[in-house]
């Protein structure tokens, strides 16, 4: 009777231990480049980080619970490969959440991208990354306070909702930040779509809590995969008071065999409205972007961008370092690593 009652305790632990796999994954980029930024008058030099792909560090843990649900726990966090830094105000700048996930669905709760920003950010020829980056024409917005909270991109205390990959390509997000008490931080957005092999077409919005009312941005954006190349664009207006501002882009894709792609974007920045009692409509802003990447393995490629920047009226856009003007041109040739 004892032997059996050993067995059966034997087996219990065994089905308790399968029911409940586990992993943990480290992954992360390591990506730098040469950068020269000039302004006709000025030039500088330096060390880029993530001109392909963001550098960072991550750590994924992921475990089955049974019935067909997963618990998943993700960190992720930027390294700066030029000086060794990461973020100066949050070692997990770019994700730390933990997701309940089935068949009907996943539930994530933490730090994460907004629903607002991935409706364009997936659709950016340069993957919203080096000098080329979308994010610059994003990352202010008429001083409503996105700029200090980080909104533009990611929310805090966010609970969002995503549907399952198999609706015969429909898909759909949700996402609310709390706000952790401070009404700057509150975040209302969604955005619905449709892919498939060859085309993914999407709609977003969002509602941010600003300084003074909501700042509101919706957009929309296609990609179309044609297999020779891929042609990518996006529309997004920010609304904050009576100042608006339309970022349009477009752009493509061109492998040229499987190790050998060019890539190109044309960005149009127009402002309208008022930011207080002075008109911004004279304000505007083009970007021309083009580039290359090759891959020297799996898990590496050299990459090169130039891009031209231009401003006018009051706007003054530029690469996020010295120097700054009404014309820039920038470029840099860099090595990425994925592990």
């Amino acid at each position: 009777m004892r032997s059996r009652r050993i067995e059966l305790i034997g087996m219990l632990m065994i089905s308790g231990a399968a029911a409940a796999q586990s992993s943990a994954t480290l992954f992360g980029v390591a990506d730098a480049s040469v950068r020269r930024i000039g302004n006709g008058a000025d030039a500088a030099y330096s060390i880029g980080s993530g001109g392909l792909a963001a550098s960072r560090l991550g750590f994924r843990a992921d475990e089955d619970i049974g019935g067909g649900t997963k618990v998943r726990a993700w960190l992720e966090g930027t390294v700066n490969f030029n000086d060794g830094t990461g973020n100066p105000s949050r070692y997990w700048n770019r994700r730390s959440t933990l997701s309940v996930i089935d068949r009907y669905g996943e539930l994530r709760m933490g730090h994460d991208l907004t629903p607002s920003y991935t409706s364009f950010g997936e659709f950016d020829t340069f993957g919203v990354s080096g000098l080329a980056d979308q994010g610059k024409f994003y990352s202010t917005a008429f001083g409503s306070g996105i700029e200090a909270t980080g909104l533009w991109a990611r929310a805090d205390n966010m609970i969002a909702y995503y549907t399952p990959p198999r609706l015969g390509g429909f898909y759909a997000q949700a996402a609310y930040a709390l706000g952790g008490g401070e009404r700057a931080k509150r975040y209302a957005g969604g955005r619905v779509g449709y892919a498939n092999d060859t085309v993914n077409v999407t709609a977003a919005f969002g509602v941010f809590d600003g300084l003074q009312g909501p700042l509101k941005r919706i957009g929309f954006a296609v990609s179309y995969d044609l297999k020779y190349l891929t042609l990518l664009g996006s529309a997004v207006r920010n609304q904050y008071l009576e100042a608006s501002r339309l970022i349009a882009q477009a752009g493509v894709i061109v492998p040229v065999n499987p190790f050998l792609s060019f890539r190109a974007n044309f960005t149009r920045v127009s402002e309208s409205g008022a930011l207080g009692k002075t008109s911004i409509d004279a304000n505007h802003a083009t970007q021309v972007a083009v580039g290359y990447t090759y891959a020297l393995s799996k898990r590496t490629s050299t990459y090169g961008t130039v891009v031209r920047l231009s401003n006018k009226g009051g706007d003054a856009f530029g690469f996020g370092t010295q120097p700054v003007g009404r014309l820039l041109v920038g470029a840099e040739l860099g090595v990425s690593h994925r592990f």
